[in-house]
This record gives C-alpha cells, structure tokens and sequence, in this order.
C-alpha cells in the first residue's frame, strides 16, 4: 500500500511537472506575442533635447518653439523631443550662446547685440540702411530674415561648436522719443538716448547724441522722469514695455537692425540619428526663418496699434532725411569694414549680396 501511495504521488508529481512546463511555455509565448505587438516595448526611450531662450513665455519666439518641437514630435513618431525654457531659466540673454556651444543646452535662442565684439562679421550687417529699398525705407523683417539665412555659412566660422539654423532680422526700429520729433542728426545733440547695441550706440555718437544704458523694464520710468530723451525701440518690445505710456513722438528709422539666431550644439546634432537631423533640417534654414520673421512682422502691426491708439506721432524718416544721417555714419561702417578685411574676412563681398538680394526683395 505504501509502495502504492508513493507511486501514485510520483505519478501525480510527473503529471504536476508537465502542467507547469505547459503553462511556462504559454506564458513565455504569450508574452513574447505582446513584445511583438506592442510598438511601444520594442521603441527606444525618446531622445530629449533642451532648448534655451530669454524671452517670456507669452512671447511669439516661445509660441514658435513650442509649435516647432510638436512639429518635430509628429515628424519622428514621439522619438524626437524637445523640451523650451523660457524667462533665463537656463542662463541670463548674454550667456544663451554659451549654453548651446557647450552643450549645457543643446539648442539656444540668441540675440547677438548682448555680446558685443564677439560677432563682428554679424555685427555688420547692421550697417546703415543695409535692409532698405531705394528710397531708405526697410524691407520685411520676414524678407530681411530669409537673406540673411541664405547666407548664413558665410558667417558659420562666428558661431563655431554650433550649427545656425535659422536668422530673425528685425528691421523695425525707430527713435522713440519723450517729447520731440526727430527729423534729422541735429535734433539728436546733446540728448541721452537708449541704444540696442553697440552698432546703434556708435551711430548715436556720429549723431551727437550721448548713449545711455538703461535696462528696458526701467524704460518707460526713466522716460517719464526725463533720466533719458528717448530710446532706439520697436513697437512690439514698447507694447511689452508699456512705452506707449511715456512716449509722444516715434521717428522711424531703418539705420540698424535687430539680429537673433537659432544655433544648436554641433554635436548634439552630429550625435542624433539621420532621420532626425533630416527633421530638424526639412523644419528650419532659410523658410523657417522667413516665416518667423513674418511672426515679428505681425507683433510689430500689432504693437503700433496701441502706440497710434495712445496718441502717439508717428513719423517716417526716409529719402534725402535719411541719407544725412547715413553719411555721418558712414566712417564707422568704413573702419568695421576695413578691421574684417584686414582679418582675411570678406566683409564687403556679404555686404555686396546682400545688397543685391534686397534689390530683388
């Protein structure tokens, strides 16, 4: 009975055996099945990249950014994302280059006037009057945008350790003045006027004005208490700035320009599978440039608007009143022309392309 017992338990331990190995097996087929059914197990985690910029959240540069890495997202199936910081989170405006070159961030947002001296060859194409029409008056911020990311490689040796994706040129300034009306470089003599560079601050001094920094959230105070005459602004940057507020008089002028680029690290690029830097490159260059630059053409429409309804004058300096103040500026331009050529620098071939191009603009 005993030896009938054991048989019958090791007869139901083979029998248990075989279950478990059945079950196993259906188990490891089931699982395998859903391994091969689910995209999500077999896709790799998705590639982050971090972009930088200065400016506030509610501005149209973040709004794009925001548009583009949803864009990106549909184009590589969620596998490429890109994550915005707005406001310096990452770094104050004069380091976003920085951040990008040494991959503390892989793509910044960068506005080259707070770096002064670092990118001379860019710095001239803020020459006077350079994105005018015949009669001095700017073409586009979106025409002026496209020209100059057509020709971005020919200043690539100024951005080294990143890739420039695309250019937004502002052609949009003007002289925005506390109580006077300027009409020509005399008007200028003697007062202190806010400039957006240090192009535009060179171009003051040829006017005989005296230059003043002063950060623009403390503009329009400084205005109104008279510390300063007037700033070199834009209608879209005084309706952030509530310039409207302390300004009456606004002379247009297109002697400069305003100059932002897009960069990413280079090897953060080089490092990104070909199916997304061809992404990357199918959503920026040269049309992407042009319809951001059509986005800040539409901010300042829509920022003169509140100046017009505030009362404030508004005025066109253009033709022969705009050649007196090219003339005065014109050794300035000479000499940054002279120092880059004098490098090995082809300074007034970029010059002469661009010219042409605007000519057909």
């Amino acid at each position: 009975m005993d030896v009938a017992i054991r048989n019958t338990k090791n007869g139901r331990n083979k029998e248990n055996h075989g279950e478990k190995t059945v079950i196993t097996r259906r188990l490891l087929l089931a699982a395998t099945a859903a391994t091969v059914a689910s995209p999500a197990v077999l896709r790799a985690a998705p590639t982050k990249l971090k972009l930088s910029h200065y400016l506030p959240p509610q501005h149209q540069s973040h709004l794009e950014f925001q548009r583009w890495a949803d864009e990106l997202r549909q184009k590589t199936g969620g596998q490429l994302d890109i994550e915005v910081y707005p406001a310096g989170q990452m770094g104050p405006p004069p380091r976003q280059f920085d951040l990008a070159r040494t991959g503390v961030a892989d793509l910044s947002f960068v506005y080259t006037a707070l770096s002064p001296g670092r990118f001379p060859l860019t710095d001239l194409l803020g020459a006077p009057f350079l994105f005018t029409d015949s009669n001095r008056r700017p073409i586009t911020t979106a025409q002026a945008s496209l020209i100059t990311t057509n020709l971005r490689d020919r200043v690539a040796h100024e951005y080294a350790g990143t890739e420039v994706l695309y250019f937004v040129v502002s052609t949009a300034l003007g002289l925005f003045m506390r109580d006077k009306f300027v009409k020509s470089p005399d008007d200028l003599k003697g007062l202190r006027i806010r400039p957006t560079s240090a192009t535009a601050a060179s171009h003051l001094q040829a006017w005989g004005a005296s230059p003043t920094t002063i950060g623009p959230t403390e503009l329009a105070d400084a205005l109104s208490k008279g510390v300063v005459d007037g700033a070199i602004f834009n209608f879209e940057g005084g309706k952030v700035f509530q310039l409207q507020q302390a300004v009456k008089r606004v002379s247009l002028i297109a002697d400069s320009v305003g100059i932002f680029c897009l960069v990413m690290n280079s090897q953060a690029m080089k490092s990104l599978p070909k199916e997304m830097q061809q992404a990357i490159a199918e959503t920026t260059g040269p049309a992407a440039g042009q319809r951001v630059g059509g986005l800040y053409d539409s901010s300042e429409a829509a920022g003169r608007k509140v100046f017009e309804q505030s009362g404030v004058e508004i005025s066109q300096i253009d033709g022969d009143a705009a050649m007196a103040f090219e003339q005065k500026t014109k050794t300035i331009t000479d000499q940054q022309i002279a120092a880059l050529e004098a490098k090995g620098i082809k300074a007034t071939q970029l010059l002469d392309e661009i010219r042409g191009q605007v000519a057909k603009a």
